[in-house]
């Protein structure tokens, strides 16, 4: 479990973190209220534990600024004992509890401990899976029993998986919920430690316990009947994730599968038909090389399609008529005998009377939270380019219920009509397509400007090295192989998600200052002006950074610019849109605020950057001066180009 610590006591903060870590828990240490903010939009935590009395934020107004951005991680509060104001003030603005100096150490760790079980919903905070126990309480984990040694490292991850059941995690996941944002570990040491707590479980046997899921990541997949065994306590402790998705939702998921089952039956029926024909072609010796096509590419979509409904035996026996079509040389005796008999087996398959589709194959998994995520991507929309229309729907089932819009076209070529309209943040593609290929496609949208960053996820049902390699070399970001598996389809699609997520935060947003930079900030601003009546530009600029990069050395420069970049934040929390254009100068946009106005609300920021005092590598003290102008929209300009050379024009007032 991970905790954020707000503190700037540094002997308290040195105090709490070593009580907490005592206890396994994960603790990132900040002394002020806007790191807070900031570690908190950066990393998920299972609760945040604060001081009241914090510089550059105070505790109640970052509670108050978390809760309002939808944060509903539990909401520590450390307040004065005498002061009954902040209690009530930061229960008021979300906060879940409060301790008050002097703290009780064991005090702290039992509201702790309640919390972390209000959170996660849990009336019983011990983790049971067949013979394994694991009690937080305590922080002591037993097998049949008898007591496990575990490392630190190694009792975190168990747990990890204990809350999280069949979900799959990543290494970047296992790092940012078990390590400290400061101390990243190196690229092995995820992998040392999933190690070594496999072994200590296999040693006292709970063999093969921890599942490594190839190019995904890990998650404990106890035997069938150990999961079967799993507590109440566990099941209570992760609602909703998988391996304890609610039966209504599985109930749901399967009505609708087998909805889809009874309105392709006369597609799936054809495609029989289509094999049933060759079948009867072959000991007359009439199959005709179209025939043969058709038919192996019917036998390609029914391998695809009858997996998703759990028919793995359809899908075998599918791909194998598939690969006998395929041979490029004329059928042998042999090969024919195989291929009638194959057809007569998927004949017998389909022509039950009643195809009885058995329970999900694996558990579902986790609704994703997609807040964070919807940062950068307002909706979660996916684009699935497939030909098989039955496919398509299946697939559109299985990606609804987890907070993913799905657009479904079987003709490749609408790609470039639909990609504009739905602006997707992902595209799913398949590998064999008639007309266009989604090799080929991918090619072209890698080359257009507007998409060649686009996330892309193939599908594919031929595993082969030679397929690999070549949708990895057209551009391609990942592959699934057909018949689809629920779990680690979403998985990736998750995964994927983050990692462009990552990518576009470092992309746009400056390093020194932590403020969108100048690409970033221009497009929020000319993305906003067209909706408004009016709008100050205001343009900030730091004259002296240029003698103090040469007389001080630039990380002196690199510490003004911090402190003014933290300062733009703490004042314009709200709609303002802020940025850093590099060079010493700072942007900010006012929505719906004139001239006069706008002057006005500039006094707090100003006064702020004339107080700070910065101190270079002698020891010498000194402050800097500020410059600021302000242009106004549309009067003194209609384009941010234009109101950024207003601005300029009108001249800079130095305070």
């Amino acid at each position: 479990m991970k905790i954020l610590l707000v503190e700037d006591d540094e002997i308290l903060t040195d105090v709490l973190t070593t009580a907490l870590t005592e206890q396994h828990y994960i603790v990132d240490a900040v002394a002020d209220g806007l790191s807070g903010w900031n570690y908190a939009q950066e990393t998920s935590y299972d609760l945040i534990l604060m001081d009241v009395g914090l510089p550059r934020q105070d505790g109640i107004s970052l509670c108050r600024r978390l809760r309002s951005q939808g944060c509903q991680v539990p909401i520590l509060l450390i307040t004065a004992k005498e002061d009954s104001g902040d209690r009530i003030a930061g229960l008021d603005a979300g906060a879940d509890d409060y301790l008050t100096k002097p703290l009780n150490l064991e005090e702290l760790q039992a509201r702790v401990r309640a919390l972390l079980r209000r959170g996660s919903e849990s009336k019983n905070p011990v983790f049971e899976v067949g013979n394994l126990q694991l009690d937080p309480r305590s922080c002591q984990v037993t097998y049949d029993g008898r007591s496990l040694n575990l490392t630190p490292k190694e009792y975190n991850l168990l747990e990890l998986f204990l809350r999280n059941p069949a979900r799959v995690f990543s290494r970047g996941q296992l790092v940012e919920h078990l390590w400290t944002f400061d101390d990243p570990p190196l690229e092995e040491s995820v992998k040392a430690h999933v190690k070594g707590l496999r072994q200590k479980l296999k040693a006292a046997g709970a063999v093969d316990w921890i599942e490594n899921i190839y190019g995904i990541g890990y998650r404990l997949n106890p035997p069938q009947e150990a999961a079967a065994e799993t507590t109440p306590a566990t099941a209570a402790a992760s609602p909703g994730i998988a391996g304890t998705a609610s039966p209504t939702l599985e109930q749901a998921f399967n009505q609708a599968k087998l909805g889809l089952w009874q309105k392709h039956q006369g597609l799936i029926s054809d495609r029989l038909s289509l094999l049933q024909q060759v079948a009867a072609a072959l000991p007359a010796g009439n199959l005709s090389p179209q025939l043969r096509q058709d038919a192996a590419q019917a036998a390609h979509k029914l391998a695809g399609i009858l997996g998703m409904y759990d028919l793995d035996h359809g899908t075998v026996i599918a791909r194998t008529i598939e690969v006998i079509l395929q041979t490029p040389t004329p059928l042998t005796f042999a090969a024919q005998r195989q291929l009638i008999d194959n057809v007569q087996a998927l004949e017998s398959l389909l022509a039950a009377p009643r195809i009885e589709l058995p329970g999900l194959a694996q558990p579902l998994p986790d609704r994703p939270n997609w807040g964070e995520v919807g940062q950068q991507f307002p909706a979660v929309n996916v684009l699935v380019v497939d030909d098989d229309p039955a496919f398509l729907d299946h697939l559109c089932l299985m990606l609804e219920p987890w907070g993913i819009r799905p657009t479904g076209i079987n003709n490749p070529q609408e790609i470039w009509s639909i990609l504009p309209t739905i602006q997707p943040d992902l595209l799913i593609l398949d590998v064999e397509m008639p007309q266009t290929s989604g090799v080929d496609l991918c090619q072209a949208i890698r080359h257009h400007p507007q998409w060649q960053s686009l996330p892309i996820i193939f599908l594919t049902g031929h595993s082969d090295r030679q397929t690999i390699q070549q949708v990895f070399a057209v551009g391609a970001d990942d592959f699934v192989n057909k018949p689809v598996v629920v779990p680690e389809l979403l998985t990736r699609i998750i995964n994927r998600l983050e990692r462009t997520r990552l990518i576009q935060s470092l992309a746009s947003k400056d390093p020194l200052t932590g403020l969108p930079n100048q690409l970033e900030s221009s497009r929020r601003l000319e993305a906003q002006l067209p909706k408004l009546e009016v709008l100050s530009l205001v343009v900030f600029r730091l004259p002296d950074l240029r003698q103090i990069n040469l007389e001080q050395g630039h990380g002196t420069g690199h510490q003004v610019l911090q402190r003014w970049g933290s300062l733009f934040q703490a004042h314009f929390a709200g709609d303002e849109i802020i940025g850093y254009w590099g060079n010493g100068e700072f942007i900010v946009g006012l929505p719906n605020c004139d001239r006069a106005t706008a002057r006005d609300r500039l006094g707090q920021v100003l006064i702020a950057l004339r107080q700070q005092v910065y101190t270079a590598p002698e020891g010498e003290r000194f402050q800097v001066n500020s410059q600021w102008a302000i242009a106004e929209y549309p009067t003194a300009g209609q384009t941010l180009r234009s109101l950024y050379r207003a601005a300029i024009q009108l001249g800079s007032f130095q305070q």
